[in-house]
């Protein structure tokens, strides 16, 4: 998102102290939530006690990359969309998350899910790109191990028996999260993710085998009411895990092998 010129006026002129900016004066209502806008998509949030906004790092390093590129991009941008706290338990409920469960969040936001799922008895470990978002879970102590980093980038791990997830939707970028998030389980373990509807309909090579990818796993598709998400229209997908088929051993495997050399052998099956 391109800055406006008065909002970068504001933010040039407002006193950083720490991990606090504060804005100087009363701000027009059009232009102290664009100011607001701004300052929230490097972490900043607003404490209406204190009178001013809060980072989880220094306030001045914070906007100084905004400040110097006139430009941010905000969580709508990254197709990021906070789950909301009454859908989480359906969510949860679907994943069938048990105790002592090894349990994986990818683009975890603030951490809902995660810390329901850790009320639940699942040991739970998260990645987050955002800094801010990331250290607010860590300072709640309920995950495992809080990962800042950009999901699709990390070395995979198959060692989770769930993994639940509301992964960024813009440019279908949650059908990416959603693949390597597989790669993630644990045979006989279960994905539940939300997504984009858009999956659903779109003819595009990505999306037909997606869809092809969870009939194949004998996975679901359901569309979520049209209210959890605003104008965004969304499903969940759960997808289980299945382990590989065994490979063929002793006397059948050298007839297999044969009739593969010799397809008109008879009798072999």
């Amino acid at each position: 998102m391109k800055i406006d010129a008065d909002v970068l006026d504001v933010i040039r002129s407002a006193r950083c102290a720490g991990p606090a900016l504060y804005l100087g004066g009363q701000l027009e209502d059009s232009l102290y939530r664009r100011v607001n806008l701004t300052l929230a998509a490097v972490g900043g949030k607003w404490n209406r006690w204190k009178s001013g906004h809060f980072f989880p790092v220094e306030a001045a390093d914070a906007v100084a990359g905004l400040l110097a590129e006139g430009e941010v991009t905000t969580d709508a941008e990254r197709g990021y969309f906070p789950t909301p706290p009454a859908l989480v338990d359906e969510i949860l409920d679907l994943a069938d998350i048990q105790a002592g469960q090894e349990v994986l969040e990818p683009s975890a936001g603030t951490g809902a899910m995660a810390q329901r799922i850790a009320d639940r008895g699942g040991v739970v470990d998260c990645v987050e790109l955002d800094p801010g978002r990331a250290e607010a879970i860590r300072s709640r102590s309920f995950a495992r191990e809080v990962i800042v980093a950009d999901f699709l980038a990390l070395p995979v791990s198959a060692r989770y028996d769930r993994v639940v997830m509301n992964p960024p939707f813009a440019k279908q970028v949650d059908i990416l999260h959603v693949r390597r998030a597989l790669r993630w389980v644990r045979p006989e373990g279960l994905l539940v993710a939300i997504m984009f509807a858009g999956l659903t309909f779109r003819t595009n090579a990505l999306a037909a085998d997606f869809r092809s990818q969870v009939r194949e796993a004998r996975g679901t598709i359901h569309p979520l009411p049209d209210h959890w998400f605003g104008p965004v229209r969304t499903v969940v997908t759960v997808i289980p895990v299945r382990p590989p088929l065994p490979a063929p051993t002793g006397r059948r495997s050298g007839e297999v092998a044969r009739a593969e050399q010799n397809p008109s052998q008879e009798g072999l099956f």
